[in-house]
């Protein structure tokens, strides 16, 4: 079936950050055929056309650090009875593939969920079973004995056991791997997120996943704790807090991301606080707010590569929150384009997914529709019509309201 969309804007989020007004968009399948002007077009081409009307297009949202069940969620609860905790998983893991979707966001990362069941979750979208983003997940995560993120990670002593843990990550059948290097922002320690990983430790863990064929995220906030994941030869730091420019330089030069996750702090202050006032955790990490975002914007200045990560699924971080860290970015003084490729074709490159990203032709006609041009003001991103999926776009049709194409339906 080859389907012609019509519409009024489309950013193609190309290498040339292409954009197309009153624009023509083919595709057979899922699969983009050409992005042109509409008056460049023929019509005949299609076997049915689609008008989107007034709406501004972009290419879906890829989030490169969410918890699918993550310290939001009880992971089912003190359940005795497993088969009633997986049960009770499995449906909160689906709710919250349905907001990651309702957010636009096409694809994700997850970095450490409970008891690594995301795996699980991941594995029923592919098949079809429930709707959802595709996922990208690591299952655990690994961190120091009784380090930062515990409780979702496998725990190790020293290098053999790094080895064995990742090689064990791998066998889980883990997409990705996540080392816990750092403490969090308020850890104790000899400076803010101190390092809890030896520097064998993180080259052993590093080394191994390289070997296997997978990717590393960091979780680091210290500059020891970067400096080290650098160093190694890290594919990307989560967080990054307190970085100095000189391994700021390194990463330009050797192409390492950064996912900086500002709505991880941005929720845990302003929600955090607001919940638990006496809890002095929350009004530490206020002080490190601008602190956060100053190294974002030194970091795209200096030409390190970005892309977007929420965090969601952390303390008072929704999955919705997609738009509002493409916001949170452009107020610590990137622009809305930088925002918006960070967004998309940052997170296709950081995730390996070359079908996803940009709209191109060859690529996945996965996109959103907005109300307003978002480089011109990214809060247009925050403004979202609802979503129609494709599985039931034969029921809805348009009525107005804007598609996401799931990159996971085949």
């Amino acid at each position: 079936m080859r389907t012609l969309y019509l519409g009024k804007w489309l950013y193609t989020a190309d290498a040339a950050g292409t954009v197309i007004e009153d624009f023509a968009m083919l595709t057979e399948g899922e699969q983009i055929l050409w992005v042109k002007k509409r008056e460049e077009t023929d019509q005949t081409e299609a076997d049915q056309v689609i008008d989107l009307k007034d709406a501004y297009v972009v290419p879906g949202f890829i989030d490169c650090h969410v918890h699918f069940l993550g310290s939001t969620s009880h992971g089912g609860g003190d359940y005795a009875n497993v088969i009633r905790e997986i049960a009770n998983v499995v449906c909160e893991g689906a709710a919250h593939a349905k907001q990651l979707l309702k957010a636009g966001v096409v694809a994700c990362r997850d970095l450490g969920s409970y008891k690594g069941y995301v795996l699980g979750i991941r594995d029923a979208i592919n098949r079809g079973l429930i709707v959802g983003p595709k996922i990208l997940a690591c299952g655990y995560a690994v961190c120091a004995r009784g380090g930062h993120g515990y409780e979702i990670s496998y725990e190790v002593d020293d290098p053999d056991q790094m080895r064995g843990a990742v090689r064990q990550v791998v066998k889980d059948g883990a997409d990705v791997v996540k080392l816990m290097v750092s403490g969090g922002v308020n850890s104790p320690g000899p400076e803010p997120g101190p390092c809890e990983l030896t520097w064998e430790e993180i080259q052993t863990g590093i080394e191994t996943a390289h070997n296997w064929g997978r990717k590393v995220g960091v979780h680091a906030h210290g500059n020891t704790a970067i400096r080290r994941c650098v160093d190694a030869g890290v594919d990307s730091i989560e967080h990054g807090v307190f970085m100095t420019e000189d391994i700021m330089d390194k990463m330009s030069a050797q192409g390492t991301f950064l996912v900086p996750t500002l709505c991880a702090p941005y929720y845990a202050v302003n929600e955090g606080i607001r919940l638990e006032p006496d809890n002095p955790d929350h009004k530490k990490s206020k002080e490190v707010l601008q602190r956060h975002r100053d190294v974002l914007k030194r970091c795209w200045e200096k030409g390190v590569k970005i892309a977007m990560g929420t965090d969601a699924g952390c303390p008072f971080n929704p999955y919705e929150a997609a738009a509002h860290e493409m916001v949170l970015m452009v107020m610590a003084g990137l622009t809305p384009k930088a925002a918006l490729d960070a967004a998309t074709r940052g997170g296709a490159e950081l995730l390996d997914l070359p079908e996803l990203g940009s709209l191109e032709a060859g690529k996945k006609a996965s996109f959103v529709c907005l109300k307003g041009n978002p480089l011109e003001k990214i809060d247009y991103v925050d403004e979202l019509t609802v979503m129609v999926l494709k599985i039931i776009l034969k029921e809805e049709h348009l009525n107005g309201r804007f598609y996401v194409l799931p990159a996971h339906q085949n």
